[in-house]
């Protein structure tokens, strides 16, 4: 087993904002000694890699984010700015999909469109998507990826009509008539039209799974979570396992998404199957739906009336009933709970209800992760921390700058100015990460880490808008949510995060220097090389 000594960099360690050392070594796919070319301690090494004075960083690790419907995605069209800003621009993309002009069967889809940033200020319905195919069904999943539109000929091959009721959690948007026109609010009324889509079968959801490692090494990541993940029609745990046999190098973390009626789904967890690179970590449950579909649970009400949910204070759709199940099968099988919260009414539910429970989870990793936790209030942080569970934060600050229109226009200004308030999150919560939720928003490449650091420091919108300029975070500080700090709210194999001792040799050695730069140009950088576990995985052209 042979040794390597990088040297020549810059290297940012994680083990504290300021702590930069210039040469480390490794092996077996662990980092074995940091410091100083030269020092006294240094070990002897096989190899030597010289990084020409280049800026490293420990790998990313995403904490929130969805590869398997990236996996999904590959052929769909974007429907996001800077490519779509109007309907005829959506409409256009979507006639230009490779499967445009084929059978009936075969469907014509698009994501990322945000009603906020599309001229006409509406949601698209049938009526526009059936000027892209009357023959074929066309979907279009919204940028949170909670919600949709479709066409006529899709509603057909779904079963929705006049008659269909709205499901639980869930609303088809309806003419004045009550016939559906094609809008698909929230989760519970937008599956019942994925689920009409054709599916892959096992060996194209593998093999489509492992190519999204080249995008993940791209960006410098180096682990994952999937919160998202299914049983049906393939168990995704094996999905990933198969793909990591086929190429997919980076560490995963999986959620399955909870459905009190269905949870024997899951059934009991055996060892093997939370153990490894790959691995179950726990469940996922939804609380609320999106800031700018207006359906997170707020306890203020949104700036204007006209919600498609008829509700001024957006969707409740957790009950503590449902709770307490979740809560009991995660506690007997050693799972996490990630529970999606944007709202703060959403986040006092599942705060309160923890309020006289136990962490069940060792090692010091959170038993309860709260998911985006946009509204999170210094009030509900206090009360989080007097409380003896063990929490854990996973929010993105790339919502607030990719929908800055959104947020605007739907919250009053005193919930906008506590929107992601990241200073006090990184004070006040050990357990605090940055991530992507890619691709559940409006930005063309919502997994770029760099933007949203950039976004954290900066606190500016996409379009310079200042995003609570008193909520900054340092660009050290923001790398931590990124990496060491990150590390710390999934169950990962061994120890990620830190260029440290015993930690796995997994780091991006990026094209400029992310601590130097000006902080408007840090969206800009790119990484030059990709580290995992002691191999390099991508290398820069």
């Amino acid at each position: 087993m042979s040794s390597c000594l990088f040297t020549n960099a810059k290297v940012f360690t994680g083990r504290s904002e300021t702590e930069f050392v210039s040469a480390f070594t490794a092996r077996g796919g662990k980092i074995t000694w940091v410091g100083h070319a030269g020092d006294v301690q240094q070990p002897a090494a096989d190899l030597q890699v010289d990084l020409q004075g280049k800026t490293v960083v420990p790998g990313f690790i995403d904490v929130h984010t969805h590869p398997t419907f990236l996996s999904q995605i590959v052929d769909a069209v974007p429907c996001t700015v800077p490519l779509v800003e109007d309907i005829p621009g959506l409409i256009a993309a979507l006639r230009k999909h490779p499967k445009a002009g084929m059978g009936p069967n075969d469907w014509i889809e698009g994501w990322g469109y945000d009603e906020s940033k599309l001229k006409e200020g509406r949601t698209p319905t049938r009526h526009d998507l059936d000027q892209v195919s009357t023959t074929q069904p066309v979907y279009v999943g919204r940028s949170d990826c909670h919600s949709g539109i479709c066409n006529t000929r899709a509603l057909q091959l779904a079963g929705i009509g006049r008659e269909t009721p709205d499901p639980i959690g869930g609303h088809f948007g309806r003419d004045a008539d009550g016939t559906p026109n094609g809008v698909l609010t929230e989760l519970a009324a937008n599956s019942v039209v994925q689920r009409a889509k054709a599916v892959q079968d096992y060996a194209q959801a593998v093999g489509s799974l492992a190519r999204t490692s080249q995008r993940f090494s791209e960006r410098g990541i180096v682990a994952v979570t999937d919160m998202m993940a299914f049983t049906q029609p393939f168990h995704h745990l094996y999905v990933y396992r198969d793909a990591a046999q086929a190429g997919f190098r980076q560490q995963a973390a999986l959620y399955f998404s909870w459905e009190p009626c269905k949870g024997d789904l899951l059934a009991g967890l055996q060892a093997a199957q939370k153990e490894g690179r790959v691995k179950i970590a726990g469940i996922k449950l939804f609380a609320d739906g999106s800031i700018s579909g207006k359906t997170a649970w707020c306890s203020c009400a949104y700036k204007h009336t006209g919600s498609q949910t008829g509700s001024l204070f957006g969707m409740s759709l957790l009950t503590s009933a449902a709770l307490e199940q979740a809560y009991e099968w995660s506690r007997a099988n050693g799972a996490q709970m990630a529970v999606h919260a944007m709202g703060d009414a959403a986040l006092q539910l599942v705060i309160d209800f923890f309020a006289d429970k136990q962490p069940w989870l060792p090692g010091g990793i959170p038993s309860v992760r709260l998911e985006h936790a946009t509204l999170l209030k210094p009030a509900q942080i206090a009360q989080m921390n007097a409380m003896p569970m063990q929490w854990g934060v996973a929010t993105q600050i790339i919502f607030m700058f990719a929908e800055y229109d959104a947020y605007t226009e739907n919250l009053v200004d005193a919930e906008f100015e506590q929107s992601y308030a990241l200073k006090t999150f990184y004070q006040q919560i050990a357990h605090v990460a940055l991530s992507s939720d890619a691709p559940a928003t409006t930005w063309a490449d919502p997994d770029n880490v760099f933007v949203s650091i950039q976004a954290a420091v900066q606190r500016r919108a996409y379009n310079g808008a200042p995003i609570v300029d008193s909520q900054a975070l340092t660009v050290p500080q923001a790398v931590l949510l990124y990496t060491a700090r990150a590390a710390s709210l999934s169950p990962f194999d061994g120890q990620l995060g830190q260029i440290a001792p015993g930690f796995e040799a997994s780091f991006a050695v990026l094209s400029g220097d992310i601590f130097s730069v000006p902080v408007a140009d840090i969206g800009t950088l790119r990484v030059d090389a990709t580290w995992v576990a002691g191999e390099q995985v991508y290398a820069a052209a």
